[in-house]
């Protein structure tokens, strides 16, 4: 799993201008099903009845999980054990969970397990090192007082995030290596002139490459959207 740290959701959403991560309908993308049968890979997790699509959910959903425990303040090694700890729970519960849009998202209900998870991993630690020089008790207190509110806000920055980052992945290597260049360095310089110089390429040049890259992100973010049902 790559956990390298990247630009965070919202950069890279405030430079694209890309305001909503409700599910979008696929008519957006011009790839409306005829039959209105496509489901989301968590529905199509919970729909069957083996593990097909397990491995795929996991594949998808670790970095996600990953970033909301590394949010909770907890070190990288521990992030680890705590990633497998929740995916087990996961497993067992995903067949519990009813995706209700207004009320509440997968990934919101994911930041719950998420949060129990760490909370109960140091405290169980606090209770078998009472007499070591551990502050397990004050890690713990510090998770069990993370309120619903702030699991919301949690939820939602680093869906944007991990989203955001994972779209890029997908269709960088679509584009020319100069045309990645100047649209990395395009969301921390505004204006084409600098970037023109810095780069030897006009600035009409800079601007076509800044729009069709725009385009093609913002359309794999609103489709990861809707096909991982977050």
């Amino acid at each position: 799993m790559n956990t390298t740290c990247r630009k965070t959701g919202n950069s890279w959403l405030k430079r694209l201008g890309f305001k909503s991560f409700v599910n979008p309908s696929y008519k957006d993308l011009n790839m409306k099903e005829s039959n209105n049968t496509r489901h989301t890979l968590l529905q199509k997790l919970q729909l069957s009845e083996g593990d097909e699509y397990w491995d795929e959910f996991v594949s998808s959903y670790e970095g996600y999980i990953y970033l909301v425990i590394r949010n909770m303040g907890v070190d990288p090694s521990t992030c680890e054990d705590l990633l497998q700890d929740v995916l087990v729970k996961l497993w067992k519960s995903l067949s519990s969970f009813k995706y209700e849009q207004e009320k509440c998202r997968f990934r919101t209900w994911l930041c719950v397990i998420i949060r129990n998870t760490v909370y109960n991993y140091f405290q169980s630690k606090a209770n078998r090192n009472k007499q070591q020089n551990v502050n397990y008790d004050e890690v713990a207190e510090s998770i069990k007082l993370i309120t619903q509110p702030e699991i919301d806000k949690i939820a939602e920055v680093e869906w944007k995030s991990f989203l955001s980052n994972k779209a890029w992945d997908s269709i960088k290597d679509d584009f020319s290596p100069k045309a990645v260049q100047v649209f990395e360095a395009s969301l921390e310089e505004d204006d084409n002139k600098v970037l023109s110089e810095k780069f030897g390429i006009s600035t009409n040049v800079v601007r076509v490459y800044k729009s069709r890259i725009r385009s093609v992100l913002l359309k794999e973010i609103t489709r990861l959207n809707f096909e991982l049902g977050g």
